[in-house]
């Protein structure tokens, strides 16, 4: 599939939370988040113990989806999760989930990770996929961690 040529990503901004929320609400398996989650993201800073990063994809200035990976801990010893990737009901199966990802083991990379973990809800397939496809191993399940519907989570990591 051929991404767009007027696809982007960059960083999330203030200005963007409202279309994320919106997407991140019709999406069953994305982390329902407050509002006020996803604003702290965006104004935290270096100094903040949680690191995280934010990024969205826009075709043609419109937010179609988004990704964000945290970091723990500092060099030599840290971890980074992926958070979530999110992408619009009508832009799914278009490369975008491929191409967040890709941006998402870049950021971890470049904020000194060895390692990039992440955990999936077992029943969305799609998303296991994505992730195998990247080398993605599964580590470990936590039983009746989800509620609504109560089901496993799927722990996976890769090697940076």
């Amino acid at each position: 599939m051929t991404l767009p040529e007027n696809l982007r990503i960059r960083q999330m901004v203030a200005d963007d939370l409202g279309v994320v929320m919106g997407i991140e609400r019709e999406a069953d398996t994305a982390p329902h988040w407050l509002d006020s989650e996803y604003l702290a993201l965006i104004q935290s800073n270096d100094a903040a113990p949680l690191k995280r990063n934010a990024m969205v994809a826009e075709v043609s200035g419109k937010v179609v989806g988004f990704a964000i990976v945290r970091l723990v801990g500092g060099p030599g010893d840290a971890e980074v999760e992926l958070e979530s990737i999110v992408i619009a009901a009508d832009w799914r199966g278009r490369g975008l989930g491929r191409l967040l990802l890709s941006e998402s083991v870049g950021e971890a990379r470049k904020l000194g990770a060895i390692r990039l973990d992440l955990e999936v809800r077992a029943s969305n397939a799609a998303a296991i996929r994505l992730y195998r496809g990247a080398g993605f191993v599964e580590t470990s399940r936590r039983r009746a961690y989800y509620r609504d519907p109560e089901e496993d989570a799927v722990l996976m990591s890769v090697i940076l």
